[in-house]
């Protein structure tokens, strides 16, 4: 009986050891400076290229640049100039 409990208390540690460990496949994605720097530029011109008080354009542009965000974070291996594979910033 001994044994069985000792080798229940094993499987559980080792499971839940693993169930804490880091895996690369769940790390969190990191967009490299380049992109976070391209995406930064879009958002200003495209904040620039609305009306002063045009509260619709600035929510547009606010709304790509969080797409373009998330689209990095995701992407397998984001690279300039295709960080952001939205078409929202094109003009």
């Amino acid at each position: 009986m001994r044994k069985l409990t000792a080798g229940m208390v094993g499987l559980a540690v080792l499971v839940l050891g693993a169930g804490l460990a880091p895996s690369p496949a769940l790390a969190k994605a990191k967009c490299p400076k380049e992109c976070k720097v391209q995406i930064r530029t879009q958002d200003k011109t495209c904040k620039a290229s609305c009306a002063k008080h045009d509260k619709t354009c600035k929510q547009d542009c606010r709304a790509a640049n969080k797409a373009a965000k998330a689209a990095c974070k995701a992407a397998a291996n984001p690279a300039p100039p295709t960080c952001s594979p939205s078409g929202a910033f094109l003009l």
